[in-house]
């Protein structure tokens, strides 16, 4: 996730880790402007508090520590912030093969009974006493002179519904919220001390506890019953499909239930926190960000030239620019997007296979096209400068951005053969 910060298409940012492993970051120094905060509570509302105290700039922006955002995401999200009333933003996050979404926009009530929708381009929402968007917390950004107005997060909320709490919290007290469809993260779920990392729960209880004290907070009292039964056939329900899958044992079935029920009774216990609020402020920041000189190449090759595309990838990052790598095999496979140690982003798939998976399973086409295909995708949410493609023996290692002799296509510049490729044997 740092790693992917240090792509981001602006500069200027300080970055906080609040963390309970400081010294894994001794030596890991990618940023000016890098703070570690240790802190070894499990409570996520208090850590993204003190993130908030630390920060030193007027927008703070959340990314967990098991996603990978997109080069424009930091700009994206705060672009909004130009409206003086906008109190947060959010974006959309996709799953662990970094095609698939993984959540859209998320309307909640006051019960936390939430409405996915999805939306096409940037959404705002006016002020709601009743329902918002919510902010999910590993893609969002918020004012913060906004969140001192109302207090900051509920620390009672120690996991899940922490974001839900904090923009219902806002809309509430008068100020906009915003999604944005192509400010994007990419999110693998870790293991932790709550869920196994094929996301089978080992515990419902801090889910049942921030349900509970979320309707008590929010809610009606005589709608709470009714909200709770409505969490509870819905976390059972996801209880027998891992055990369906052989995820969950039948005697673990049945303890996890009962952590629900334990959960519940907690949250209806806890006494509703009244955070220290300040006055609406009077000075409304907007946001002053400072474009990357960086270039994004996206190199595109066959499968089998692999290694030659990650050392000419790598290289490239090491001079300054960023770097997507597309490697197509002649087969049928999905498509599937990560991000490579060495700093770049990297496209795998089958050059007859599925990009977005409402595709047909199999679709001829030539490589280039494959290719171009998966560059239109991506330039939604990542500015793309040139397209490259290589061939052993054929690529120019000192590849310099060029304003001659390019073609212009879809949107970005394609290295002209003349100019890139090299025939063999040349120096």
């Amino acid at each position: 996730m740092l790693s992917c910060l240090r792509l981001q298409d602006i500069t200027g940012f300080e970055v906080i880790v609040v963390t309970n492993t400081p010294e894994l970051f001794q030596d890991f120094a990618p940023f000016e402007r890098l703070k570690i905060i240790s802190f070894s509570q499990a409570n996520i509302a208090k850590a993204r508090n003190l993130g908030i105290a630390a920060a030193q700039g007027d927008f703070v922006a959340f990314c967990d520590d098991d996603a990978l955002p997109d080069p424009g995401w930091l700009r994206r999200i705060t672009m909004p912030f130009a409206d003086q009333k906008m109190g947060g933003t959010g974006g959309y996050t996709r799953g662990r093969n970094g095609i698939n979404p993984q959540w859209a926009a998320v309307i909640t009530d006051v019960l936390a009974q939430e409405n996915r929708i999805d939306l096409s381009k940037e959404t705002l929402f006016e002020p709601d006493p009743k329902t918002c968007p919510v902010m999910i917390g590993t893609n969002c950004a918020f004012r913060k002179s906004a969140l001192r107005h109302i207090g900051g997060f509920d620390e009672n909320f120690a996991y899940y519904l922490d974001d839900s709490d904090i923009s219902l919290r806002l809309s509430q007290a008068g100020w906009r919220l915003a999604v944005l469809p192509n400010c994007q993260v990419h999110h693998s779920f870790a293991a932790s001390a709550i869920r196994r990392k094929n996301r089978a729960p080992k515990t419902l209880e801090p889910l049942g506890k921030s349900k509970a004290y979320f309707c008590r907070k929010h809610g009606r009292p005589d709608g709470i019953d009714m909200a709770l039964q409505h969490f509870r056939d819905g976390q059972f329900k996801r209880l027998e499909q891992h055990f369906l899958l052989g995820e969950v044992s039948s005697v673990q079935l049945s303890e996890l239930k009962k952590t629900l029920e334990t959960g519940f009774g907690k949250g209806m216990e806890l006494p509703v926190a009244k955070p220290e609020q300040q006055r609406m402020p009077t000075r409304f920041a907007t946001p002053q960000t400072s474009p990357s000189n960086a270039l994004h190449i996206v190199l595109a090759g066959r499968e089998k030239n692999a290694r030659l595309l990650e050392e000419k990838a790598q290289a490239l990052v090491e001079q300054g620019f960023r770097v997507s790598v597309i490697y197509l095999g002649l087969s049928p496979k999905y498509m599937q997007v990560g991000f490579c140690d060495h700093g770049f982003w990297q496209h795998h798939g089958g050059q007859f296979g599925k990009i977005e998976r409402s595709e047909p399973l199999w679709k001829w086409q030539r490589f280039k096209t494959k290719v171009f295909d998966e560059c239109q995708r991506i330039a939604k949410t990542r500015v793309i400068d040139f397209v490259a493609f290589l061939e052993p023996g054929r690529f120019d290692a000192s590849l310099l951005p060029q304003t001659f002799g390019m073609s212009s296509l879809n949107g970005y510049k394609v290295l002209d053969d003349s100019l890139f490729w090299r025939p063999k044997g040349n120096n």
